[in-house]
């Protein structure tokens, strides 16, 4: 009766079976659910839970879900994780409900199902908003998605892809072809929306190019100038960061190949807007393009854009590619509010290699070679790049450590070895106790962790014991693994530091540190065997991207939490009497690179600390004083007499929730949502460390500071 296997197909004939059933003969209804209590097939039991839900028995059916195997394709695994959102919603266990909504749409493909978990979201957002709050949700954001579409179909599906990564995102849709007035006009609504972000989806309609332009340099020009005078007015106006889309190169054109080749052709002109965006971009702080071109060639571009729904309903993409679309937008407003996963952690057997090297050894492991073999060894040469951009890299796997070893130091057709591994754990532990050790020693937090492994049952498990943790379904051949990874888009950023180029080194050099701690006998030797030097400046356009990113990522010493955008600080930094610091530390076992960040305002005669944070690598070894240092004396240089702190709690900054009062700052407020607000006098004299060199570049007189552009 019922087919091996599950496809959507099948799944909506169930449901219409179930519908019938319950709403035509509830006797007939309840003696097929009994009958099918005996079957163990997939279908058997779907058709069982949605006899279930339909006869109001929502306990029953949640159950009766959550029993279905995994073993079926990505699509019916994602339906089958929203059926059992919405009974868990029905019986308000609203935690479980949102835990199945949040993995269904990150491994749901399909509009239609990520359409009903769009309205799932609704109903668990009307019901249980404030816990939600606390429990699934990361960050909140205002964007504003504006251009020459309509965005009725795409908000809902990017807000819940947005939640399926941790952002409650609250969205303006701006009206159809009106990006620029709404941007221009004073009195429109985005004034009083204050958007962090601006989407600009702007599709190539909207430059009006002919088949063959007259002048291509004058239209390339203008196109990039036109938008670059939109970003900087969403800078100007709101201190929004803008993600603008760049143009696709439609498919149908009447001059086909030649509206590339020619030097006037509409594509070729595309093509060097597109370029020009990117170098623009490039150069103009708080702007990142989302390559919307590669997107859709990459989707394909017959099913990209459907022309009866754009002349029906100016539907730009078409309804099948919004989760794709939406996909990527997320990442990059992940990556723009400092939430892009940080370390990819692997398993090995099944996963780097072919085999289980425990049984087989290094020569029977399958890696390298043909077929599978060569598969292996190109998705290790993906991993390593990865490590090369500053993703940390590291080992969880259920193996001898001897043998886990072994292959990255001998095998000859190895691309990844030891040393590209920030931490290796091999043992016979429960893999969630190893992804928290490798949490601890990387020094981030579980929700920057990446876990790929080949066992669905392991992937169950990190996904229930450790909801945070981002775990990609990985298919059964090898082949398809890179792009399994890639789909995710879990690192995406928006620049590459030298600190990013030089993470894995940084995370290793803090072994040799440690093994320099264990022989010293105090802590102040250990600090001044390192030989630390510090270099204090007042931001600089070149550490623009760098200390952005700081300030979007770092959560541990991080007093006030405060995200600002590259607008937002260049505004602060302009500001009359503004303190800025960028700090690089550097040591005998190598160079830190910009670690830390401290921004001060002049209220009067007081100095208010708005941000002040740290890298979690330079801890412990006294850096806050050396920031607090050079503060009091460039307060006491330029006349202020006070100095004000807040702290703002946050589900990870407990570590610093003292300590203004640790530098003998006086609290003199609490607020009912626990912020805190502290006050102390200038000291006479501030000190450095001991332990540190120091070269002090922010006690310049303000008229020959560094000014950003």
């Amino acid at each position: 009766m019922f087919k091996q296997r599950l496809d959507e197909r099948g799944l909506r004939a169930l449901d219409d079976i179930a519908d019938a059933l319950a709403s035509s003969d509830r006797a007939l209804a309840d003696k097929v659910e009994s009958a099918l209590a005996v079957e163990n097939l997939a279908a058997a039991k779907w058709l069982r839970a949605a006899l279930f839900e339909q006869l109001g028995l929502h306990g029953e059916a949640a159950r009766e879900f959550e029993a279905i195997p995994r073993a079926q394709s990505a699509e019916v695994d994602a339906a089958r994780l929203t059926a059992l959102s919405r009974a868990c919603l029905a019986t308000g266990d609203w935690k479980k409900a949102a835990r199945a909504l949040r993995d269904s749409t990150r491994m749901g493909t399909s509009y239609r199902l990520l359409a009903t978990n769009a309205r799932l979201l609704m109903r668990l957002e009307r019901g249980y908003k404030p816990l939600l709050a606390e429990c699934a949700i990361r960050r909140m954001c205002r964007l504003a998605l504006l251009g020459d579409a309509t965005f009725d179909l795409l908000a809902p599906i990017l807000r819940v892809t947005a939640f399926a990564s941790g952002i409650d995102l609250v969205v303006h849709c701006g009206s159809y072809g009106q990006h620029a007035q709404e941007i221009l006009d004073p009195a429109s609504p985005l004034q009083s929306f204050r958007p962090e972000i601006v989407l600009l989806a702007t599709g190539w309609r909207s430059l009006g190019l002919p088949e063959e332009s007259r002048d291509s340099d004058a239209a390339v020009t203008q196109a990039v100038l036109e938008l670059q005078a939109l970003w900087r007015q969403c800078r100007e106006r709101f201190g929004a960061f803008v993600i603008q889309h760049n143009f696709e190169v439609q498919e149908a054109t009447p001059y086909g190949r030649l509206s590339a080749m020619l030097p006037n052709g509409r594509a070729r002109l595309l093509q060097r807007i597109n370029l020009g965006i990117a170098e623009a971009a490039a150069i103009e702080p708080g702007v990142a393009v989302l390559d919307v071109e590669q997107i859709a060639g990459a989707f394909g571009k017959r099913r990209w854009e459907r022309p009866a729904e754009w002349h029906t309903a100016r539907q730009y993409p078409a309804a099948v590619a919004l989760p794709e679309l939406a996909r990527h937008q997320v990442a990059l407003v992940r990556a723009v509010l400092g939430l892009s996963s940080k370390a990819l952690v692997l398993d090995l057997d099944g996963v780097l290699w072919g085999g289980v090297v425990g049984e087989d050894g290094v020569a029977g492991i399958l890696l390298g070679g043909s077929g599978p073999g060569e598969a292996y060894r190109e998705f290790q040469r993906y991993v390593k790049t990865l490590g090369e951009r500053g993703v940390l890299l590291a080992v969880c796997s259920k193996n001898n450590e001897g043998d886990a070893r072994a292959p990255f130091l001998s095998h000859p057709e190895r691309v990844l070895r030891l040393d590209d591994f920030a931490a290796f754990v091999a043992n016979w532990e429960q893999k969630d106790e190893n992804l928290r050790r490798i949490a601890t020693d990387l020094h981030i937090g579980l929700d920057s962790l990446v876990f790929l492994d080949d066992n669905p049952i392991e992937r169950d498990w990190i996904r229930r014991r450790m909801p945070e943790v981002e775990v990609p379904e990985l298919p059964t051949e090898p082949a398809e693994f890179l792009h399994a990874l890639d789909r995710g888009r879990y690192f995406e950023a928006l620049a590459l530091t030298a600190e990013d180029r030089g993470r894995s080194g940084s995370v290793r050099t803090n072994a040799a540190r440690d093994t320099l701690r264990e022989t010293s006998g105090t802590l102040e030797e250990y600090l001044c065997g390192l030989e630390m030097e510090i270099d204090l400046r007042p931001f600089e356009e070149a550490d623009l991207p760098r200390i952005v990113q700081l300030i979007q990522k770092t959560n541990q010493f991080n007093l006030t939490a405060r995200r600002h955008t590259v607008a937002e600080v260049h505004r602060l930094a302009d500001t009359a009497g503004t303190y800025t610091q960028a700090l690089r530390l550097r040591d005998r076992f190598g160079d830190s690179g910009l670690v830390g960040v401290l921004i001060a305002v002049r209220l009067g005669d007081a100095l208010l600390v708005d941000t002040w944070l740290l890298s979690c690598r330079v801890l412990g070894r006294r850096v806050p004083e050396a920031n607090f240092a050079a503060l009091c004396q460039y307060a006491a240089a330029t006349g202020c007499h006070l100095l004000l702190g807040e702290y703002h709690p946050t589900p990870r900054n407990a570590l610093v929730a003292e300590f203004f009062g640790q530098i003998g700052f006086a609290c003199i407020e609490t607020s009912p949502t626990g912020v805190r607000r502290y006050r102390r006098e200038v000291p006479d004299a501030a000190v450095f460390p001991e332990c540190f060199a120091v070269q002090d570049r922010t006690q310049l007189a303000p008229a020959s500071r560094v000014e950003l552009r």
